[in-house]
């Protein structure tokens, strides 16, 4: 049963919330990042807070997006080959978030998790790219984002890989991110209208 349904495209429900969750993201990415950037070096509580907030909800809504892009290139267009990249990705989320947080409350964590989180940044980079990368073996042309989405995600990456461009690489994300939405939106459109499983090229 759990095999029949892996092969089976995703519905155009999922794929609709995964757009709207897209665009969501787009649309907070900035903000988020202003208000983070703004709250830099302050330890009150309300500041903590909205760290630790703005960090567990971005983290969620990463992982979301990318386990369903995951499926969407397994199940939709036959494409396992971005899986490991993909996993890797969620993982070092993962990892960056666990670590952000714990540098806000541990005292003297800022100072001790610092250069950890820097690597952590650098390695996402580097994973975002190559992710990217992968993607010029997929067949499908993603609805005619394939393209411009593999670019965005090598812009992204090798930006936040160096650290110094990092504001570049949260605008490029957020683009990334109405190009995924939109993704979603015409596979979920497209499923709706055919019955075929594989996004039409």
């Amino acid at each position: 049963m759990k095999n029949a349904l892996a092969k089976q495209p995703l519905k155009p429900a999922i794929l609709k919330l995964a757009g709207m969750l897209a665009m969501v993201s787009a649309l907070l990415t900035m903000p988020m990042f202003l208000i983070s950037f703004q709250l830099e070096g302050r330890h009150d509580d309300t500041a903590l807070a909205v760290h630790l907030a703005l960090q567990g909800g971005g983290t969620v809504i990463f992982v979301a997006l990318a386990l369903t892009f995951r499926s969407l290139l397994a199940r939709n267009c036959s494409f396992k080959k971005a899986d490991p990249i993909i996993l890797a990705l969620i993982i070092l989320n993962l990892v960056y978030a666990v670590a952000y947080s714990a540098s806000l409350l541990i005292p003297q964590g800022e100072e001790q998790l610092g250069p950890i989180l820097i690597i952590l940044v650098i390695l996402l980079g580097i994973a975002q790219s190559g992710l990217g990368l992968r993607l010029f073996a997929l067949e499908s042309d993603l609805g005619g984002f394939k393209r411009p989405y593999i670019w965005l995600n090598i812009i992204t990456g090798v930006c936040l890989a160096s650290v110094v461009l990092m504001t570049v690489g949260v605008i490029a994300s957020a683009v990334a991110d109405v190009m995924l939405g939109t993704i979603f939106f015409q596979e979920a459109r497209r499923l709706g209208s055919s019955p075929k499983t594989d996004i039409q090229v």
